[in-house]
C-alpha cells in the first residue's frame, strides 16, 4: 500500500507500508528514522489521529535528509505508567520506516 502526502511547497513524500514502492521503482537507503506522538492518557479515543500524526513527523524527519519516500513504515504504540503506583496510564504512536532517495537516470 502506497501513497502520497503533499506538503505546503509542493513537494510530494511517498509513504509505502512495504519494503519497496510500486512499480518497483529503483531506490537507495538513506536509513531508518523514526518520529512519535506526544503522550496521552491510554484508552482515549484518536488513534487514527495519531497514526497521521506520526506519518506527518515521519515524512519531516524525512525529508530533513533529503529522502524522496519512507517504505517499510511501521507503527508501534508504546505505554507507560505514571509516577505512582496509581499514576495514570500514558500512551503515544511510534512510526518507523526506511528513509529512501529515488534512483536518478545516469
Amino acid at each position: 500500500m502506497e501513497s502520497a502526502l503533499q506538503h505546503t511547497d509542493l513537494n510530494l513524500m511517498y509513504v509505502s507500508f512495504s519494503s519497496d514502492l510500486d512499480g518497483g521503482r529503483p531506490m537507495t537507503a538513506i536509513g531508518r528514522i523514526r518520529a512519535a506522538t506526544q503522550w496521552r492518557a491510554a484508552g482515549d479515543p484518536g488513534a487514527e489521529a495519531d497514526r497521521q500524526t506520526a506519518i506527518e513527523a515521519l515524512t519531516r524527519e524525512a525529508e530533513e535528509y533529503g529522502a524522496d519516500a519512507v517504505v517499510d513504515v511501521r507503527f508501534e504504540v508504546d505505554g507507560c505508567k505514571g509516577c505512582d503506583i496509581d499514576g495514570v496510564a500514558l500512551q503515544r504512536v511510534t512510526a518507523t520506516g526506511l528513509a529512501v532517495r529515488f534512483a536518478r537516470a545516469a
